[in-house]
């Protein structure tokens, strides 16, 4: 790890300096641009698993957790990258990335909750995390697409033409990884129900409601888009509200136990 750290966090640096300089300056990809990310995700999730098998996998904690969701994040950006409508805050997954492996390889391997042996837990905790990955994906495009309407309605066109993608593109895939995330929280909370056993237990409850009501939101908002053709503010802003809500099921707990009450 003491090899792995360094390079990860230098080819993210690398990779959003690069990355950064490309979208102001609307210049074509090179090699090194393509390299760098990519060297950093596969040295990132060599890194992730040396710190878990350190343990034999027998934790999680917050740290792990932001660094797994951090490492589907870049490899999801990165994929994207290229394509018009790339994610203009990717840089800056690029660099929490980074400081999520510093988080990680900082902390105690057998700090966290314990895992029990159960491969139907495992199974919950991936797809959980991997749903979260693309939900939160789609709220930065969300993101992007309220800075986007800001820049049209205030006159700023001409910035959105110099370096950003066009509207309706961030639109669809917004909906798009909505859609693909919210299907996937929907087989990660089955999931729960099948291999937990109460999801409603001392503990448990405040996540499995907040994922719920997280859930239902993510549920309105496309059902409104797909049957009503509903569109705009109002539904973007309402998936940022359910992320936030999302976040708080997965992390806030966690953060409790892990940080606050380990001090």
């Amino acid at each position: 790890m003491a090899i792995l750290l360094p390079i990860t966090v230098f080819l993210y640096g690398l990779s959003a300096v690069l990355l950064w300089r490309q979208l102001r300056r609307s210049t074509v990809s090179t090699w090194l641009t393509v390299a760098a990310p990519l060297l950093a995700i596969a040295s990132h999730a060599g890194l992730l698993w040396q710190y878990l098998n350190y343990d034999d996998f027998d934790h999680l904690n917050i740290t792990t957790s932001l660094s797994t969701v951090s490492l589907f994040l870049s490899l999801l950006a990165f994929v994207r990258a290229r394509h018009v409508g790339g994610l203009l805050l990717t840089p800056i997954i690029y660099v929490f990335a980074a400081v999520s492996v510093i988080l990680m390889v900082i902390s105690p391997a057998n700090w966290g909750a314990q895992l029990a042996e159960s491969q139907g837990l495992v199974v919950h905790i991936v797809l959980s995390l991997i749903a979260y990955a693309v939900l939160m994906l789609a709220t930065l495009y969300a993101i992007q697409l309220l800075y986007l309407n800001y820049l049209l309605k205030h006159h700023r066109s001409h910035l959105v033409i110099n370096y950003l993608p066009p509207l309706m593109t961030v639109e669809r895939y917004f909906f798009r990884l909505l859609s693909t995330g919210t299907l996937l929280l929907f087989v990660s909370i089955l999931s729960g129900f099948i291999f937990l056993d109460d999801m409603f237990a001392q503990g448990q409850a405040h996540k499995t409601i907040l994922s719920l009501v997280a859930f239902s939101m993510y549920v309105v908002v496309l059902f409104l888009h797909a049957v009503k053709h509903s569109r705009g503010k109002a539904l973007v802003i309402t998936s940022v509200v359910a992320s936030t809500l999302l976040s708080l099921a997965y992390f806030g707990s966690r953060f409790v136990k892990d940080i606050l009450l380990s001090v």
